[in-house]
């Protein structure tokens, strides 16, 4: 038949069935033509093997002669055995598996385990779920008599209701009170605002008075002494020639000292004392020079 001469391709999308007969793409089976007996370790190969090699195969049931020829091999025993089976197939333990399906058979216990680990997290999960929406329909099943409870505490009578807007609705003439008093404060605030700028501008006035005092302060502070110092005392401001104050600084404890008899000394706080800031403040106070009298 055609299937024995060689050099015959065969042609992709087919159907490869073991341990019966089909007469279609999949479909067909007899049950009287099931296959009977044992498969072990079938493959096909895209090259020939030596006769030593299938005689080993044939023999020996663990030989491991496919394994030589991983590339060759067109259909694989190891993927055989992992497609759907059907009827009454029963596996036996050759105690002779290579090591690539031992690997295959650890990797599928460890993916069968990881499964059940999942399906028990989900079922835990559920569990959860179940208790929450109980708990929750628990909570949503409000009785009648609660619900009408609530709704006899919303239902606010239309006495309460009106005593409310009655309280709430200022009077026009009220209003009008309250108008009239923010106007007065209005009038107030415009009074004050006026008096606090004359206050700035007194303040500014007086500021200018003083800058004044300080530099003819400091003039005089520098001035060269043209008259010689005389002990003779005809001022209150004589006491500065004093030892105690004469070259000094004028200090608080010293205005103290000095306050009684000399108005705003507070003002030349700081300065050094010389004859010249005497002379000036004589001339200042008192309207005459010690120099020129």
């Amino acid at each position: 038949k055609q299937w024995y001469q060689r050099r015959v391709a065969i042609t992709a999308g087919g159907y490869l069935v073991l341990g019966n007969e089909q007469d279609g793409h999949g479909i067909g089976m007899d049950s009287a033509e099931i296959f009977g007996g044992e498969l072990y370790k079938l493959n096909v190969f895209s090259k020939k093997l030596s006769q030593s090699e299938v005689q080993k195969m044939a023999t020996e049931m663990c030989s491991e002669v496919e394994e030589t020829y991983e590339d060759e091999r067109s259909i694989k025993w190891e993927d055989i055995v992992l497609k759907t089976r059907n009827g009454n197939i029963t596996e036996i333990d050759t105690k002779c598996l290579t090591t690539k399906l031992r690997a295959i058979i650890v990797q599928k216990e460890e993916r069968l385990n990881s499964t059940l680990e999942e399906l028990e997290l989900i079922k835990q999960e559920k569990e959860t779920y179940r208790n929450d929406l109980e708990s929750k329909a628990g909570q949503l099943n409000t009785t009648e008599e609660e619900l009408a409870q609530i709704k006899s505490d919303l239902n606010t009578t239309e006495e309460e209701l009106a005593q409310i807007k009655s309280d709430l609705n200022t009077t026009e003439e009220e209003l009008a009170q309250i108008k009239s008093d923010l106007n007065n404060k209005e009038q107030q605030l415009n009074t004050t605002e006026e008096e606090l700028n004359n206050t700035t501008a007194a303040l500014n006035q007086t500021q200018t008075e003083l800058e004044r005092v300080k530099e003819l302060l400091e003039k005089a502070a520098n001035a060269t002494q043209d008259c010689p110092l005389n002990s003779t005392v005809t001022s209150y401001w004589d006491l500065l020639y004093s030892d105690e104050f004469l070259g000094g600084i004028v200090t608080t404890e010293k205005l103290e000292v000095l306050r009684k008899g000399i108005g705003k000394l507070e003002y030349f706080e700081g300065i050094r004392i010389t004859d010249g800031v005497i002379r000036f403040l004589k001339l200042f106070h008192d309207g005459k020079d010690q120099c020129n009298n």
